[in-house]
């Protein structure tokens, strides 16, 4: 067997929670590591690595050629999911963007609603944006990772449709299925998360319409940092 690629923390997290023999869509693939790794170390069987630009796509099919996985990936020069026919794939995989183009690029693709499908999405910015529109739309997140690699902290969502939408409170959208205490990179989320709300909460209280939406966002502060104990779970 070739080498395998080298696959930072958030890589390789994303590696480790692909099910072995799933059929995998790589979508934004870049480089290409992360599907050459599934396939190459034998775990998938092969899938598509996607891009919506000629030069990554490029990169992607050397790093496949370098690891002997040529083969079993299939590249695909298109936007999002477009070039991904229904049933090709049953696990998506949507990491390095923001959460807003994640959301877009599963709500552009009717048949993302398929109970049979799992996703692994990893926001860049905007996680709470990402679960919120998640869950009103009848997606369900099962689960959460979280992983330091440089100075960042990414978290990792597990997604399944189930058809039931939700609508979730503040808590929920910016941890979604974390539990602090399941890790250290989880812990750390949780205070940067804080950090964010402490901001928001400042520039609030100095907007005139400000004060009248900061009960909500003082609430989610005691609760990133520990001080209350509640949490909204979602309500139908």
């Amino acid at each position: 067997m070739n080498k395998l690629p080298k696959l930072d923390p958030r890589l390789a997290l994303i590696a480790s929670m692909v099910p072995s023999g799933a059929r995998c869509a790589d979508v934004g693939t870049d480089h290409g590591y992360l599907i050459a790794w599934l396939a190459a170390s034998g775990k998938i069987p092969g899938g598509c690595a996607c891009d919506i630009n000629e030069k990554p796509l490029e990169k992607a099919a050397f790093s496949l050629s370098q690891y002997g996985v040529t083969s079993q990936v299939r590249l695909c020069l298109c936007d999002g999911l477009s070039g991904i026919r229904a049933g090709e794939v049953d696990e998506i995989i949507i990491a390095g963007m923001g959460g807003d183009l994640i959301w877009k690029i599963l709500d552009d693709t009717p048949w993302t609603r398929d109970p049979a499908l799992e996703f692994l999405l990893q926001p860049m910015s905007k996680g709470e944006h990402l679960r919120q529109a998640l869950w009103e739309h009848g997606f369900e997140i099962q689960e959460e990772q979280a992983v330091e690699a440089g100075k960042f902290v990414y978290t990792i969502l597990r997604v399944r449709y189930t058809g039931k939408p939700q609508r979730i409170g503040l808590y929920q959208a910016y941890v979604g299925a974390l539990r602090r205490e399941s890790s250290p990179a989880a812990k750390l989320y949780y205070e940067r998360q804080a950090r964010r709300i402490q901001k928001k909460i400042l520039g609030m209280e100095q907007s005139a319409e400000g004060n009248q939406r900061l009960e909500p966002y003082q609430a989610l502060l005691k609760q990133l940092e520990g001080r209350d104990s509640s949490a909204d779970t979602g309500s139908v």
